[in-house]
């Protein structure tokens, strides 16, 4: 009876869900307290470093990160996510043991960034491929994506949290000594995930390691995408939402200081604002039936994502900023274990590491351009109208293609009839 009353809590998990969730939430903890204090925050107060460092810092990382969210794909539909999982937090732990001694400079800030980027887009491919290797069926899904970003959340606010009081009392790169220690966590509940279904292999010999392949592995899941046409329009959707949320990483700071008028203290309380959002939207979407977690919630809170980002940048009052971000993470709590379970129920499990890999590369390669033109953009128009534009963009880009959609299914309805 307990467990029945708890259908949408941890207590209805296995003890391989429940380690997943506290593996994703680990690592969230510990790459979110380096990548502020460790990385963009000794660039810039222990180095003393100008705008053009911090931005070559974060452009290194989103690469590698981009790189590794492909690469990791095929690896997983051979090994599976478990050994790809460890092998990943066995590197990064070396990296973080390495970068908590030395001290910090800029050849061994950007091997992090470069470490960080691989390894953190490995990992979120390997837990995002990781619940089909163990629950079957769209509730159990449902159930186990929504948990996963909840509780993420969580860790992905309190990392900063803890990693601001250590920097308060140590050296800046005692923070990498605290990430070693949450990978170690990790490293633990990793190696008892044991993975419960196995999937057929394709073929045999060397025809499975061709089909495996590093590129030829990114070239099969750009092929299986393109050709399934949610895939598509998923991938579609999210790369152009993607790329136009590229314009904040660039600009954003900016509209603090500049629209806003506020200090950057405002810039932990509004991201932790919109941390709060996400755990709360993910919250309620694992309340949620299964069937109607579709292509139209996804398109729709892509939609309010846009509309969210609006409120956000479209005044200058810190009030009606303070609404908008907590729509915007309200929206991302459904958006991104929508996004997952999408791809993972509509994949055959075979390809679902090189799927998702690509899909992950398209989301995350999207935002690299505009970090280069919008400061450019921003000169001509001013910073608050780039970002409210390309909120706008957002917002039409979910709005349009669910119109779209829409209007395909009306025309195959009558095709039927007719």
């Amino acid at each position: 009876m307990g467990k029945q009353a708890s259908d949408n809590g941890l207590g209805a998990l296995t003890a391989g869900e429940k380690r997943l969730i506290a593996l994703e939430s680990l690592q969230w903890c510990a790459v979110n307290a380096v990548y502020f204090l460790g990385l963009i925050g000794a660039a810039t107060y222990e180095l003393g470093g100008n705008a053009f460092l911090v931005a070559a810092i974060t452009l290194v990382r989103n690469l590698c990160n981009s790189l590794a969210n492909a690469a990791s794909g095929p690896v997983i539909d051979r090994i599976g996510p478990r050994k790809t999982a460890l092998a990943t937090l066995y590197a990064m732990l070396a990296m973080s043991i390495f970068m908590g001694i030395v001290p910090p400079s800029v050849p061994t800030l950007m091997f992090a960034a470069v470490m960080m980027g691989l390894g953190g887009g490995s990992i979120n491919t390997c837990t995002r491929t990781y619940p089909v290797y163990l629950t079957r069926g769209k509730a159990g899904l449902a159930r186990l994506n929504g948990l996963m970003v909840f509780y993420s959340n969580i860790a992905y606010a309190a990392g900063p949290i803890a990693g601001g009081v250590l920097a308060g009392f140590f050296p800046t790169r005692v923070v990498f000594l605290f990430m070693a220690v949450c990978l170690v966590g990790a490293i633990r509940v990793t190696w008892d995930c044991r993975e419960t279904v196995t999937p057929e292999r394709e073929g045999s010999g060397k025809q499975k390691d061709d089909k495996l392949g590093m590129v030829s592995g990114v070239i099969e899941g750009a092929r299986v995408t393109m050709r399934t046409h949610d895939l598509r329009l998923i991938f579609v959707s999210g790369f152009l939402g993607f790329f136009a949320f590229g314009a904040f990483d660039s600009l954003e700071s900016l509209f603090y200081r500049d629209v806003l008028a506020v200090d950057v203290v405002w810039m932990g309380i509004l991201s932790a604002i919109s941390g709060f959002g996400m755990a709360i939207g993910s919250y309620i979407f694992t309340k949620i039936p299964a069937r109607k977690i579709d292509i139209p919630l996804l398109l729709a809170t892509l939609t309010f994502v846009g509309i969210g980002s609006m409120i956000y940048v479209g005044t200058n009052i810190l009030v009606v900023a303070i609404a908008g971000q907590f729509i915007n993470g309200l929206a991302w709590g459904f958006m991104e274990p929508t996004q997952a379970i999408l791809v993972q129920e509509r994949t055959p499990m075979t390809h679902l590491g090189r799927v998702m890999g690509f899909v992950r590369l398209g989301l995350n390669s999207a935002g690299v351009i505009p970090l280069a033109v919008a400061p450019f953009l921003a000169e001509a128009f001013g910073v608050q109208r780039v970002l409210f534009g390309a909120s706008c963009i957002i917002a039409l880009v979910g709005g349009f293609s669910s119109i779209m959609r829409s209007g395909r299914l009306r025309v195959r309805r009558t095709q039927v009839k007719e």
